[in-house]
């Protein structure tokens, strides 16, 4: 299994991504931002509510529960 890692952190922002991958050339998995009541992540290739969760006290108490975006809210439909 691929380990998930903080790639690059400041104040106010995490990086997430694979242990190994090299940020400058990969897009990362999830980004985590403090917000006012606490760090919140948010998935990279997800644009809907489900992309969201938190609030966590560290970023890094978001990697245990990173989940992979197509493992994570409704089925996705094709439009017809």
């Amino acid at each position: 299994m691929n380990e998930i890692v903080i790639l690059r952190k400041t104040g106010t922002i995490a990086i997430l991504g694979r242990a190994g991958q090299d940020p400058e050339t990969s897009a990362p998995l999830a980004t985590v931002y403090l917000l006012k009541d606490g760090w919140y992540m948010k998935l990279t290739h997800r644009h809907d509510r489900f992309a969201w969760s938190g609030p966590f006290d560290a970023p890094e108490d978001a990697i245990d529960r990173y989940t992979p975006a197509d493992a994570t809210g409704p089925i996705m439909r094709l439009a017809g």
